[in-house]
């Protein structure tokens, strides 16, 4: 009996242990579970703001606005919405709006897997006077009732391109222009231009022929009659700057004055070849990886502040780095130096409206991106004059 006794309390005593367990603390889903959700949630907008607004965004603004200076079109703005890309402004002709729009549509950024295009989207928000009514990339310029025309001389041939109000008036100018053929000079004419047998407003033909007569005298150049506006911008021999200046300023029969503006050959050479020095001589720095001024770059930017003045036309502050790092992002940043750049030569009296900024990255380098002076070299800034053909 003893012996069953013991058995059965040793069975209690291992059925009370195997049974028994311990309590211990349990935490609250709430709030203690929304920590990795929240942490999930930070990351995300982490990556939207800095991925999609600071990096894609940016390159897309920046691909375009390089693309808008490299054609020429200064009059265009963009606006960046990711990816989309607005394009705003007065153009001064239909052409030259569809031509900005072209210009970023197929604006390309340098990624590690090469050249790419980072907008998706362009769309048009030109200013009511304009005859460019296009909506989006896809779409071209419907053709204006009010004759206009875009006149470009490049490399020794004059394109006519426009609407005029007769099949007489286009050949008429088209006959004018061939007249000013000359060997070495203007080889060739190209009329494209279109007839809208609409009304034919008294002093269009006067100002249409001024604008072949002093553009043919050119290097290279535009003229242009959109809006009721003239333009006219060329380059030439710096002997013939003063006559060209009389004939396109004469008073106009019919219309207003926009942007004219003549170039002469030799002092934009000599202004270039003075800002190149200056810059090598003394380089802007800034701050590694960012765009802040080094405040040693102060001097230089005085003397090249005071030599901009002095030049021609319309400059244009170019930023370049070396192959370090991300393509996009050494696209945003050249573009970002090029604008501090601008706006310190505004702050030393450079006139805002003479100065674009343009950031093209790596794609340009001079030196050699395996070598650290190479690459030096390669993080610089440029300043140059926006020639009437660009």
């Amino acid at each position: 009996m003893s012996v069953d006794s013991s058995q059965s309390g040793l069975k209690s005593v291992l059925s009370a242990r195997r049974y028994c367990r311990a309590e211990g603390a349990v935490l609250p889903f709430l709030p203690y579970g929304l920590v990795p959700v929240l942490g999930l949630a930070a990351l995300l907008l982490f990556g939207w703001l800095v991925l999609a607004v600071t990096a894609v965004q940016g390159t897309a603004r920046a691909a375009a606005e390089r693309a808008l200076a490299e054609t020429g079109e200064g009059w265009a703005k963009v606006r960046a919405s990711g990816q989309w890309i607005t394009v705003e402004g007065n153009p001064p002709s239909a052409e030259a709006g569809q031509r900005a729009l072209t210009a970023v549509r197929n604006a390309t950024s340098q990624t590690w897997l090469g050249s790419a295009r980072p907008v998706t989207r362009v769309t048009a928000n030109f200013s009511a006077s304009t005859p460019a009514q296009a909506n989006s990339i896809t779409t071209s310029p419907a053709v204006s009732a009010d004759p206009e025309f875009l006149f470009r001389l490049t490399a020794g041939t004059l394109t006519l391109n426009g609407h005029v109000p007769t099949e007489a008036l286009k050949t008429a100018l088209g006959t004018r222009a061939e007249s000013l053929k000359s060997p070495g000079h203007l080889q060739d004419v190209i009329n494209r231009m279109t007839v809208t047998n609409g009304p034919s407003p008294t002093g269009f033909d006067t100002v249409a022929e001024r604008g072949i007569d002093t553009l043919a005298q050119c290097e290279t150049g535009t003229a242009s009659f959109s809006a009721l506006t003239f333009n006219f911008r060329c380059q030439a021999d710096d002997d013939k700057v003063a006559s060209i200046g009389a004939a396109v300023n004469a008073g106009l029969p019919l219309g207003a004055f926009g942007t004219v503006e003549i170039l002469p050959i030799q002092a934009v050479a000599s202004c270039e070849e003075e800002l190149s020095h200056l810059l090598e001589a003394a380089r802007i720095e800034f701050t590694p990886g960012s765009t802040v001024l080094n405040v040693a770059s102060g001097p230089v930017l005085d003397l090249a502040a005071r030599a901009a003045a002095d030049c021609p036309g319309t400059l244009r502050v170019e930023g370049h780095t070396d192959n370090t790092g991300n393509p996009a992002f050494n696209d945003q940043l050249s573009l970002r130096r090029a604008e501090a750049v601008r706006a310190a030569m505004i702050a030393r009296g450079v006139p805002p409206e003479r100065l674009l900024a343009a950031g093209f990255g790596q794609s340009q380098p001079v030196g050699d991106n395996t070598t650290e002076d190479g690459r030096a070299r390669n993080r610089r800034i440029e300043i140059r004059i926006v020639r009437p053909d660009e």
